[in-house]
């Protein structure tokens, strides 16, 4: 069965953010994702969707030309759907995780797929209380989608560690940076991708999936990164949602440039997964203050050093694709501290789970505006 894959010029993007919906006053999650839907205008329709369970909601832009446009959409997302939701009466934030709220206290989304997946993995699935961020890069066609498949593999642990954002689980601190990816990883073909040669052996697997009974499509490939043949683009799935919609920004400039750098030299084909495991598992359990194996330098290198050098390297890229600044906002991550690091700051101060939730947000709500009042009504 061939997967078509239809691609476009101009490294155009498109971002999805999986939010908490929290009570305000308890800090829990709350299942009112259906009163929210219920409620949204017209015109939010399509940015808005359901998830695996009733508190969760996924915000998505269109596509867009330049990661600024892409900013001003997620935006104005987190404001006018920040706006419904207190409308009903609770708030949205943004992490990996949340810091405290039981997985067996939610409420599964009533839709036929989310329903196949629960039978389907059970226990797995029904852990899945997680929250990450995708950011979607067109690319040309298919060999150019599997060398950006393959180059976007490379970096996911550098990505990770710089995307941290899960350091609770269920009123815990886990010792990890990315308590959300460990917890992923124990679905089927998730984690990081094979390393497909080419297209073919990208098709072969899909067949291979479909055939054998494990999955209807190759949509049900949750890995950290995978060609999204419907839309003809590239996904980056590895990051956990971030607090700061100005660390979201930075990390989709990243992503960006990335894909556009990989596709500008000689194809490099398939990447060393091995290394890469090894290398995400670093990012998950120390985030920016890992250590990552450089195969050609047969050395450790810090995380910070590797992400400064990056950013350094891919500043000529971000020129081109209009994207220096938000590109160079990666620096305020490493200078300053991932989400991870500000969320344990905020609990080693005050030794209360339900501040960490109100940082959480205060830090989505920055980004937020009273919404109009024929919205309100």
């Amino acid at each position: 069965m061939a997967v078509e894959f239809e691609g476009s010029r101009g490294y155009t993007l498109g971002v999805e953010e999986e939010l908490h919906i929290v009570d305000v006053s308890t800090g829990e999650l709350v299942p009112k994702i259906e009163e929210i839907m219920s409620r949204l205008p017209e015109d939010l329709e399509e940015a808005v969707s359901y998830e695996l369970f009733q508190s969760v909601l996924e915000i998505k832009t269109p596509p867009c030309a330049t990661v600024a446009e892409a900013e001003g959409h997620l935006r104005e997302l987190r404001s006018r759907v920040g706006s419904w939701t207190a409308a009903c009466g609770a708030a949205l934030a943004s992490a990996g995780t949340h810091p405290f709220s039981r997985y067996r206290d939610q409420k599964i989304t009533d839709q036929e797929r989310y329903r196949k997946v629960i039978k389907t993995l059970r226990w797995v699935a029904e852990r899945e209380v997680i929250f990450g961020q995708h950011v979607h890069i067109a690319v040309p066609g298919k060999e150019e989608v599997i060398e950006a498949h393959n180059r976007l593999s490379e970096w996911a642990p550098l990505l990770l560690a710089l995307s941290s954002n899960s350091p609770f689980w269920q009123g815990k601190d886990t010792g990890f940076e990315s308590t959300r990816v460990k917890i992923f990883e124990t679905f089927p073909r998730a984690g990081l991708p094979p390393a497909f040669p080419d297209y073919e052996s990208f098709e072969s697997y899909v067949d291979l999936m479909v055939d054998s009974g494990a999955m209807d499509d190759y949509t049900f490939c949750w890995w950290d990164v995978r060609p999204h043949a419907k839309i003809g683009t590239i996904e980056l799935r590895i990051l956990d949602s971030q607090t700061s919609v100005d660390h979201a920004v930075a990390l989709t400039a990243l992503t960006q440039c990335l894909v556009a750098s990989s596709l500008s030299d000689s194809p490099k084909g398939p990447y060393h997964r091995e290394l890469a495991l090894e290398n995400k598992w670093r990012a998950s359990r120390h985030g920016l203050d890992a250590a990552f194996y450089d195969l050609q330098k047969r050395t450790n290198v810090p995380a910070r050093e590797v992400a400064r050098a990056l950013v350094k390297e891919l500043r000529p890229v971000s020129q081109d694709l209009r994207c220096e600044a938000e590109l160079l906002n990666v620096l305020e991550i490493v200078e300053g501290g991932t989400g991870s690091q500000h969320q344990r700051r905020v609990y080693e101060e005050s030794g209360d789970f339900l501040d960490v939730v109100a940082y959480l947000i205060e830090g989505t709500r920055p980004a937020m505006a009273e919404a109009p009042a024929e919205e309100q009504g």
